[in-house]
């Protein structure tokens, strides 16, 4: 239960702290996020054991935690209290969970009480708040006025709660030829400025698994030559009955948010150049 009374100096954190195995090996910074290995399977140790599969029921599901990734970014646990040297079998971590007003690692420019921040997934980042995604599990609200753009620092932020937001993840292509980019299920993908001379740059949007799960593309940076190609599994625009193939875009700070339906996406805002 989250405990909200005052029982230690007004200055200090304030929510709930719990401990969890940080099942990686690197270090793990202060602030830094971590989502909970919603998949681990023990492996077939000590010689001869049954190796887990996703049947197999085990509690360190929601015990232990990685750096968020593409895979992970849906099972926000919390931030880390403390700074953990790099460990090579993994090490209990302190974490605060959502709910709670402490230290967050922060790399953006951040107004007290205006606006959200949300960890990052994958990348030199990954746990790092730095864009804004959706409200819920994952962002938090600054309460302090501080910007952090450039160097990365810790602000004290309120961690929100509710639904997961499933965090942000920034992409960029490599080289200049486009071609496949997949993106993270769920939460937003940024888009940054690249030059895709030979090809468009392509991912599939999968069907939802989630009533009111939400998914949001944004061009973060303008797209040279070829833009970006969404291709929507099963979609329609807001007025339920025209349905959505592909959407394209090229032009800075374009957008597509979409929400499953339960039979589709739908768009609940869409500012792509092309939409098929």
């Amino acid at each position: 239960m989250l405990d909200h009374s005052i029982n230690a100096p007004l200055k200090a954190a304030q929510g709930e702290k719990i401990q969890v195995w940080f099942d990686g090996t690197t270090a793990v910074l202060e602030g830094q996020a971590v989502c909970f290995e919603y998949d681990y399977n023990a492996p077939a140790t000590p010689a001869g054991a049954a190796q887990e599969t996703a049947a197999s029921a085990d509690f360190r599901r929601s015990n232990y935690v990685k750096l968020p990734s593409a895979t992970n970014g849906n099972h926000f646990a919390g931030v880390s209290s403390a700074y953990y040297p790099a460990s090579s079998v993994g090490q209990f971590i302190t974490i605060y969970t959502p709910g709670s007003t402490c230290k967050v690692l922060t790399k953006a420019s951040l107004t007290i009480g205006v606006g959200i921040v949300t960890f990052q997934c994958g990348g030199t980042y990954a746990g790092y708040f730095r864009q804004a995604g959706f409200e819920g599990q994952g962002s938090a609200v600054p309460l302090q006025t501080l910007n952090t753009s450039s160097t990365a620092a810790l602000t004290v932020c309120r961690l929100q709660t509710g639904n997961q937001s499933g965090g942000v993840e920034s992409l960029t292509p490599t080289g200049t030829a486009g071609g496949a980019l997949q993106s993270k299920v769920g939460g937003v993908t940024f888009y940054e400025a690249a030059t895709n001379t030979s090809a468009v740059l392509t991912s599939t949007l999968a069907d939802g698994t989630i009533l009111g799960e939400r998914k949001m593309f944004v061009i973060n940076g303008t797209q040279t030559t070829n833009g970006v190609t969404l291709t929507v599994t099963t979609g329609f625009k807001l007025d339920g009955t025209t349905s959505i193939t592909t959407i394209t875009g090229n032009t800075a700070a374009r957008r597509a948010y979409f929400e499953w339906r339960g039979n589709a996406w739908y768009t609940l805002c869409d500012t792509f150049d092309t939409i098929a």
